[in-house]
């Protein structure tokens, strides 16, 4: 059996299976942007392929695999893959709408708000209607961005890119994005 996936956040896996291994063959093309990690997904879980490198003009990677071992993650059957951006090389150039931002130079309701902020580094920043946004990449493979204000972040997509989104109001108070509205745009 073959199957060939479209990867959520670009590119596409191939899944051969035999009796008790499968291959495993996510691509996409390269783009110079940073490492890209693949997973594939299963009814229950997530199995993860490694860190797509350079080959012949693409970024790819191939893993073969146990089915025992997928199952196990629950990841076989498989439903489909996804590929992240593990890890940005240097971007400078802010979205499109945002700014690159140091957290101190903003004001927040509490110091304990701050200080979560000023530790966390460089957020991307954009002003809205009585307030600001911050976002942060995210990646399941690194610690989440602001954990007090777990609740309150909104996973969102910016040019293509998963992103931690938190709003404040004007005083620097944080706010239930977009209203509880669940857009799921940062």
């Amino acid at each position: 059996m073959e199957r060939r996936y479209t990867l959520e956040g670009g590119g596409s896996l191939t899944v051969r299976a035999d009796e008790l291994r499968a291959v495993l063959t996510a691509e996409r093309a390269s783009d110079s942007r940073g490492l890209y990690k693949a997973y594939l997904r299963g009814p229950t879980g997530r199995a993860l392929l490694g860190t797509l490198a350079p080959e012949n003009g693409q970024l790819r990677v191939r893993r073969t695999l146990t089915l025992d071992t997928l199952e196990r993650q629950g990841a076989w059957p498989p439903v489909g893959g996804e590929l992240e951006l593990a890890f940005a090389f240097g971007r400078e150039k802010a979205p499109s709408g945002w700014s690159w931002m140091e957290p101190e130079k903003l004001t927040f309701g509490e110091e304990t708000l701050r200080a979560m902020a000023v530790r966390q580094g460089r957020a991307l920043f954009q002003p809205m209607d009585g307030g600001f946004r911050l976002a942060y990449p995210f990646s399941c493979a690194r610690p989440f961005p602001l954990p007090g204000l777990f609740c309150l972040a909104r996973l969102g997509m910016i040019e293509g890119e998963r992103h931690i989104c938190f709003q404040f109001d004007r005083k620097g108070w944080p706010i239930l994005p977009d209203g509880g509205r669940g857009t799921g745009v940062c």
